[in-house]
């Protein structure tokens, strides 16, 4: 007799009891608390407000539509969880959790980290602030649009005055999230007697360590001793829906934005364990829900749900990451949002990375950048010559401008081991962008903005184009004001320039480089050139117009939420205002009449005088 093919099944459930063991005939539980009022109460608030409605009757009619959502939800997760083999869906209800905690409280007074229990205890406004995309969090954080957590800690510490008190949270996970909370709670002298969360998953050790009694009303073990964690997540309904509540993300200037558990916004790969290879189809399919939801909602209430009546956190992130006006409804934001998946998604992934390598670095929050040839010495010098009173006299600014929160640092089109030789004999301290804005140093640790693609390819064409004029390569070079030989007119040999890491430069013969000028004129967007035979100067940049290179770099370090000031004497210094870039000039400076008058400051004094002048009056 044949073997009967076993198919996965798919359960919902409602676990009674305090302890849910989870045997080996079930692969993966996801956990949910059915969050209805809480998530759709402030929603129906707006609309009601705004449309003159009665209030009772818009929740209703949205909670109407919430089950529905939620019903609609639950299938879609049997079907996403279904390739993990036997799945079951735990339905909790939050009252009853809430009532459990508050008995096992006893009379203890409660300081509460989850958002729904929040009438009658003191509230440590808490999250985990993530990364764009979602992947990867960089820890606690204040909910949005409150106080620091350590203001907030203080304050408990203070209402409390050393009474013993119970900390209670929605759910334990790894324990990471809670740990962290606990410590600040206990560093500021808040007196806590027990844990109370309302469901843990696993017995964390690092939680065990703290010697904290941890009293939970529902506790998920295995019963065959496999890892808890890798068969259990967990979540809440209106991490689905958009602007019903999400994941705490930071936005590319600081603030905080939130956003659900889908793509194009965060990864539900590593939010809710769905497998990697159907989370866009997954997320189609909630999109799906969210947009018959809004369309639902819109048929019984008579009017459309707005962007501006969902969580104000959601609207900061659309406005900013999608320029979405408050106004536009929210049916029309979903279908735009369904058809542009893959782009927004591929965006927000690039963003979030980003934002991971720029936070390596530690920048400074204000940072004033100077440009070098033409700015701290003639662009005629030959050797970079600075008076050392005028050194002296910049480091002394320098030091009044650190101690109001401003370090200086060098924005060049030099190579990077040229520009810290240089920063170390000024005294300069602060971040670096070499190489036109094409490389980001700061405290010994060095970011790639854009780079030139196939450098190997484009150096092999040179050299092959100088020796077929019968130029003969010579080791790589630093420029002249870097203590470099220069290579003159009528030589016979070349270079390339030494350190470079994401664009070409030659040193050579006039006749060679105009030979490479003309050679290299053809090309597409990806690169420009910059061709100066009166110099003895080529060089490849990444980009179509190298001149715009810099004020690229530092408009996305303002976008990012630093300050920034550049300090220049050309043109490819300047940037144009719109990001926040504040421009000033030095005496002399190569710049049009237009924006002499845009700039903030344009000194009277030369390279670092004007420099120092500069820095005085900022």
């Amino acid at each position: 007799m044949k073997e009967q093919l076993q198919l996965p099944t798919s359960k919902i459930r409602w676990p009674q009891g305090n302890k849910v063991e989870v045997g080996h005939d079930v692969d993966f539980v996801y956990i949910m608390r059915k969050d209805g009022k809480f998530a759709m109460s402030p929603i129906a608030n707006e609309i009601a407000a705004d449309y003159g409605m009665d209030n009772e009757t818009v929740k209703q009619s949205l909670l109407e539509e919430y089950d529905t959502f939620f019903a609609k939800l639950a299938d879609i997760f049997k079907w996403g969880y279904s390739s993990k083999g036997n799945f079951e869906l735990h339905l909790f209800d939050p009252d009853e959790l809430e009532s459990a905690i508050r008995v096992k409280s006893t009379a203890l007074p409660i300081v509460s980290l989850d958002p729904l229990l929040n009438q009658g205890v003191y509230e440590h406004k808490v999250s985990r602030g993530y990364f764009l995309g979602g992947k990867k969090d960089f820890g606690q954080v204040p909910r949005p649009d409150n106080e620091s957590l350590s203001t907030q800690a203080q304050g408990i510490a203070e209402s409390l005055d050393t009474s013993p008190a119970s900390v209670v949270e929605d759910d334990i996970f790894s324990g990471e999230s809670v740990i962290a909370s606990l410590n600040e709670l206990l560093s500021h002298g808040v007196n806590i007697q027990k844990v109370i969360p309302g469901i843990q998953v696993g017995n964390p050790k690092k939680l065990s360590k703290m010697e904290l009694s941890v009293d939970p009303v529902v506790e998920y073990n295995t019963i065959d001793g496999a890892d808890i964690l890798n068969k259990v997540d967990l979540g809440d309904p209106r991490d689905y829906l958009l602007g019903a509540s999400g994941l705490v993300l930071q936005l590319p200037d600081g603030e905080f934005g939130r956003a659900p558990y889908i793509l194009p916004f965060v990864s539900t790969t590593a939010r809710a364990s769905i497998p990697a290879d159907i989370e866009k189809d997954f997320a189609e399919k909630v999109l799906q829900a969210n947009l018959e939801f809004f369309q639902n909602v819109q048929t019984k209430t008579g009017a459309p749900l707005l962007l501006k009546h969902m969580d104000h956190n959601f609207t900061v992130l659309m406005h900013q990451m999608h320029g979405v006006d408050s106004n536009a409804e929210m049916v029309q934001i979903v279908v735009w949002l369904m058809k542009n998946i893959n782009s927004f998604w591929g965006t927000t992934i690039e963003q979030g990375e980003f934002q991971e390598k720029l936070v390596t670095l530690k920048l400074p929050q204000n940072i004033a950048f100077l440009d070098v040839n033409g700015t701290l010495f003639p662009d005629e010098s030959m050797d970079g010559y600075i008076d050392q009173l005028d050194i002296d006299l910049f480091k002394d600014t320098m030091a009044k401008a650190k101690e109001k929160g401003v370090l200086v640092g060098i924005c060049s089109d030099s190579p990077l081991p040229q520009l810290l030789e240089i920063a170390e004999k000024l005294g300069v301290d602060g971040p670096i962008l070499a190489e036109n804005g094409n490389l980001l140093y700061n405290a010994g640790h060095t970011l790639t903005l854009s780079t030139l693609s196939e450098i190997d390819e484009a150096k092999k064409q040179i050299g092959a184009v100088a020796t077929s004029l019968g130029f003969q390569q010579t080791r790589d070079c630093v420029a002249p004001e870097f203590g470099g030989e220069p290579i003159g007119a009528k030589s016979s040999i070349w270079a390339f320039g030494a350190n470079r890491e994401t664009s070409i430069t030659v040193f050579g013969p006039s006749k060679l480089i105009s030979v490479l000028g003309t050679q290299f004129s053809s090309h597409n967007s990806s690169f420009s050139v910059d061709c100066s035979p009166e110099y003895h100067y080529f060089a490849i940049h990444p980009g179509e117009n190298y001149k715009k290179n810099k004020g690229l770099a530092l408009d996305t370090l303002s976008v990012y939420g630093h300050n920034i000031v550049m300090i220049g004497n050309s043109m490819s210094d300047w940037v144009e205002p719109e990001q926040g870039v504040i421009c000033a000039f030095v005496g002399g400076a190569r710049i049009s009449s237009d924006v002499s008058q845009k700039a903030a400051y344009v000194s009277d004094k030369p390279v670092i005088k004007g420099v120092i002048d500069i820095l005085e009056k900022m």
